[in-house]
């Protein structure tokens, strides 16, 4: 198997040859599980991958690799880079990653690059994705499929492919829509992407185009207590997010020699982004006056010690209070819109010879990226409009805007990578990165001046691998690598413990924060036994120390925070994986992973329900990271044209975010049973049928502390974010 080492696909890297644990997928095993989004079939195929569903939607999943994190979610800490075709997908104002942007249909495959490889760049803190897509040379033909099932869901759902002499062309198109598991979830697909290309023996050329015009509802997080009484609720609603996408993608490769291959990226992204939030904002004020509560210092009045006598305190002009404090909760209802234009190129070349007679492949590469943001916020007072045992929040005042602000990102990396066989079985591979990045920051309101910053970071980063085969099916390696992440704009503006911001809703101006640097250190082992039709395993052992981490502290029960560096924290684990097919008739694959993610320095961390603050000491495990998961998977073919599958997941639990001293107990493990069946009763006819969650369990995927606005009293209470319930599809597909 060939892996792409590089940004831009070019020579390529054998995988005995590299590293490192990569996993991969390709098309036909993508088309057969039938599953319904990119993050999901991650989740469910790759070992140190876990999903959390705080949005509540399918297509907005956080997911962690190797506990790093790679979420749709502006604010997130992203760890993970994502490449496309060889451009960096990779949102330009958060370094997020919207999985509902690209068509499953259109993928070719999928490998997961672990570790930090600086030739991958900014972000690469645990891992990167490259995804591939589809060409009409590899995929004539044309399918159309139709499917749906519970949750209201249906989609269609159509490829073709074809090419005539040294001429390609593919198109794919997705529509979907469902009301969600959940109340009030509904969402709306609408996918399209197409290529052209042109491949002789030594030029390749494509371009391609993907379109995305996608509404997506995700009611996030609820009480514990709501969801005991129906797991369908919605603690708050509406939560409406609106993305629309046009992106222009053109890849090339040329032999200029038998032994020198150069390769270009170019695109050019539009990428709109906007959301309605109805959120609940708990204050403490003064039962007397009905004020805003605030220390004689200015700051506003912990919820933590609203309680007692008003005496000690005063109001937002100075003024003493004379009453009692209490806990009030209102309606606040949001709207934001963010316009991203991106752009960029990368150019290659790369050599394969021989140095001493021996095989040597070295690859060195120029990447440049642009990003230009505009964001808006406004908010308004809103009305609790309950429903059921959910609540609905309605605008009952005027929108003000509070921010107004743009952005702007210029990122130069230079990048070089050998790979020498030192012998026939000894491959050593050295390389490295230089990466400068600069941001700039700009009020537009002409009311927040301070906001205005210019911002820069660079560094270098080395990487060195080396792998020993001392039989034909059977390699070890060991490697260090060393990643680099450059604040977001989103967090540069949001990192003062005195004005907390809600992202994506506002930005303030703040202290700088610190570059991340991630050092990755990787042992393992991979190789085939003649078992069966073959039987494939891998080991590996993995370590990431990261300085300066770059984390979210909540502060406000609307999510309000701020970003603060943490001087170290580690992730370290091991992961296994067997797959393989018997008889000419069973599949099968099976992974377990380990992931210890842990503070390794003391901090005091701010906290939504602690005044105090939370004590984290090191060994104090990271919230949000399972420690464990396993993952099996098979399918049996009964008949030539009948095949039934089944797999299972089974993750342990999480501590919940805002309990990082570990005080709490973890929202509990589980464990999910999927069965799947396709049957071909002829050539070009396919029916397939799937059930996930086949058991119903309850269980909940991650969670948080928070104040519950509905409790009476308001309280401090666990908030989750429920799993899917048991869901059932059928769907069609006709090839020809």
């Amino acid at each position: 198997m060939i892996i792409d080492s590089t940004p831009v696909p070019a020579l390529g890297t054998p995988v005995e040859k590299y590293a490192g644990n990569v996993q991969s997928i390709q098309a036909k095993e993508i088309d057969n599980q039938n599953l319904l989004d990119l993050s999901g079939m991650l989740y469910r195929n790759f070992g140190s991958v876990n999903a959390s569903g705080h949005q509540g939607n399918p297509w907005q999943n956080d997911l962690s690799y190797r506990g790093f994190l790679a979420s749709p979610l502006v604010g997130s800490p992203i760890g993970v880079s994502m490449y496309l075709d060889g451009m960096r997908f990779n949102d330009g104002f958060g370094e997020t990653i919207n999985w509902d942007l690209i068509p499953q249909s259109a993928i070719a495959g999928i490998d997961i690059i672990p570790g930090s490889n600086p030739i991958f760049g900014l972000n690469t803190l645990g891992g990167a994705l490259a995804v591939h897509t589809k060409r009409g040379v590899d995929f004539p033909g044309v399918k159309l499929e139709a499917s749906g099932g519970s949750f209201g869901r249906w989609a269609v759902n159509g490829e073709y492919g074809g090419f005539r002499g040294p001429f390609d062309w593919y198109l794919t198109f997705n529509a979907l829509n469902e009301d969600g598991w959940r109340e009030h979830s509904r969402s709306d697909l609408r996918q399209l992407f197409g290529k052209v290309g042109y491949k002789t023996d030594r030029t390749d050329v494509e371009v391609s185009y993907n379109y995305a015009n996608n509404d997506l509802t995700g009611n996030g997080l609820a009480p514990e207590t709501l969801l005991a009484r129906d797991r369908r609720a919605a603690y708050t609603f509406p939560d409406e997010t609106q993305n629309l996408m046009h992106l222009v993608n053109v890849r090339g490769s040329q032999w200029l020699t038998d032994d020198l291959l150069v390769s270009v990226n170019t695109f050019s992204r539009y990428y709109q982004r906007t959301t309605k939030n109805g959120d609940v904002d708990i204050s403490c004020v003064d039962d007397a006056s009905g004020a805003l509560a605030f220390n004689p210092n200015g700051r506003v009045v912990h919820l933590g010690r609203c309680q007692g006598s008003a005496a000690a305190f005063v109001d937002r002009d100075g003024n003493p209070l004379a009453g009692d404090l209490a806990r009030e909760a209102e309606g606040e209802f949001r709207k934001t819109k963010t316009v991203t234009q991106d752009w960029g190129a990368i150019l290659q070349l790369s050599y394969k010879g021989k140095i001493l007679g021996r095989g040597n492949q070295v690859t060195i590469g120029v990447a440049y990226d642009g990003h230009r943001s505009r964001f808006t916020q406004s908010g308004a007072d809103a009305d609790f409009v309950p429903d059921g045992n959910s609540v609905g929040t309605q605008q009952s005042g005027p929108f003000e805007t509070a921010v107004n602000v743009r952005t702007d990102q210029q990122d130069v990396g230079v990048y070089v990578t050998d790979t020498l066989d030192i012998t026939d079985w000894l491959a050593l591979t050295v390389g490295g990165r230089y990466q400068n990045v600069n941001i700039r920051i700009r009020d537009r309101s002409g009311e927040n001046p301070s906001l205005d910053g210019n911002h820069s970071f660079q560094h270098v980063s080395p990487a060195v691998g080396l792998t020993v085969r001392p039989l034909p099916n059977q390699t070890f390696f060991g490697a260090y690598s060393e990643g680099f992440r450059a604040p977001t704009a989103a967090e540069l503006s949001c990192a003062d413990p005195n004005a907390p911001c809600n992202l994506p809703n506002a930005f303030i101006a703040d202290p700088p924060l610190n570059p991340v640097v991630a050092r990755t250190y990787e042992l393992g082992a991979r190789g085939k036994l003649p078992l069966g039709d073959a039987l494939q395993w891998s080991l590996a052992f993995f370590r990431t120390d990261v300085h300066d981490d770059i984390l979210f502290t909540q502060t406000e029960t609307t999510g309000a925070g701020f970003f603060q560096n943490v001087a170290k924290t580690r992730r370290q684990g091991v992961e296994a994986g067997l797959q393989g097919s018997a008889w000419k008739r069973l599949k099968y694959h099976l992974s377990y992973a380990f992931v210890d993610a842990t503070y390794q320095s003391s901090v005091t961390l701010a906290s939504v329900t602690d005044p105090n603050g939370v004590q984290v000491k090191p060994g104090d495990s990271i919230p949000g990271v399972p420690q464990q998961n396993l993952k099996f998977g098979a399918e049996v073919a009964i008949l030539d044209n009948l095949w039934l599958g089944a797999d299972v997941v089974s993750v342990s639990g999480n501590y919940l975010r805002g309990d990082d001293a570990n005080q709490q107990a973890k929202v509990s493990g589980y464990t999910l049973l999927n069965l799947s069946v396709r049957y071909r009763p002829v050539k070009y006819l396919e029916i397939w049928g799937r059930v996930d969650n086949v058991t119903n369990a309850n269980y909940a995927t991650a969670g948080a502390l928070n104040w519950n606005a509905f409790d009476d009293p308001i309280s401090v209470q666990r908030f989750v974010a429920p799993g899917a319930s048991i869901g059932g599809w059928a769907g069609v597909k006709v090839r020809f």
